[in-house]
């Protein structure tokens, strides 16, 4: 994230893919966290398994209380006992709701799971800054960088966007 942005960004997001199950964050990671708390963002958080609960574990470690949780139907985590909103009535639309109610991102995703995919497709798609920690278990092998405008992470999202649309609209 260039200067300017980061003068402008004030709600991060911090997202992440069920299957990572590390112990703790990557340093990489908690850098960029650390940044957003001694810059007083607001954070929006998930609060499903993996990644997101080591999120919100690590802002629960530093007593970070500028903290939304992000939930659907029903909230079942939240580690700093913080302010919760629900973004949607599922997955998806939680999803789609805290992306679009961000400035930037953090994200961590696994395996190239495909919900992270579309994911970081929409937060391509919205230009919103975002940092990327991608990791393997196959491999043990990990990287970390800002979101490529370039890249294709999820090759079916612009089929799956045309028909959501073609779903929603009235027949006549």
């Amino acid at each position: 994230m260039n200067k300017k942005e980061e003068s402008k960004a004030k709600k991060l997001l911090l997202m992440g893919s069920s299957a990572f199950n590390a112990k703790e964050l990557p340093d990489e990671v908690k850098e960029r966290i650390d940044e957003a708390i001694a810059r007083g963002m607001t954070i929006i958080v998930g609060e499903a398994f993996g990644a997101c609960r080591r999120f919100q574990d690590y802002l629960s470690s530093k007593g970070y209380r500028n903290v939304v949780v992000g939930h659907a139907v029903k909230l079942r985590y939240n580690a700093g006992n913080w302010k919760d909103f629900q973004y949607g009535r599922n997955l998806k639309e939680r999803e789609r709701g805290m992306i679009e109610d961000c400035d930037s991102a953090i994200i961590i995703w696994v395996n190239n799971s495909g919900v992270i995919a579309e994911n970081l497709e929409l937060l391509k798609r919205l230009r919103k800054p975002t940092f990327l920690y991608e990791y393997s278990t196959e491999t043990d092998t990990s990287k970390a960088g800002e979101l490529d405008s370039k890249r294709t992470y999820d090759p079916f999202y612009y089929v799956k966007e045309y028909y959501k649309k073609q779903k929603s609209q009235p027949k006549t």
